[in-house]
């Protein structure tokens, strides 16, 4: 297990086989968490407000020009409406 030190400014460095094992790259954002007397780094996704309210929109939309299908009994009955829509 690699060791890292607390340098000025309170900041550490993210040992490189860490790194390649989350798939980290640089600019990525970490959520930092004290658990149960360890700081644990968990990679977020950031989406930008404008991106998620074009989706609801488009999604709205479908709803209201009838463009869904389901609900389904089962994950496997869910499959089975995709696949079907694939072949069309």
């Amino acid at each position: 297990m690699p060791l890292v030190k607390i340098k000025n400014k309170f900041r550490v460095t993210i040992p490189v086989e860490i790194i390649k094992k989350a798939k980290l790259k640089e600019g990525d954002v970490l959520e930092v968490l004290f658990q149960d007397k360890a700081i644990v780094f968990k990679p977020k996704t950031v989406l930008e407000k404008e991106e998620v309210d074009a989706s609801i929109m488009e999604g709205l939309k479908d709803y209201q020009e009838d463009r869904i299908f389901g609900p389904f009994a089962s994950i496997e009955e869910f499959k089975t409406a995709l696949a079907t829509l694939q072949k069309k």
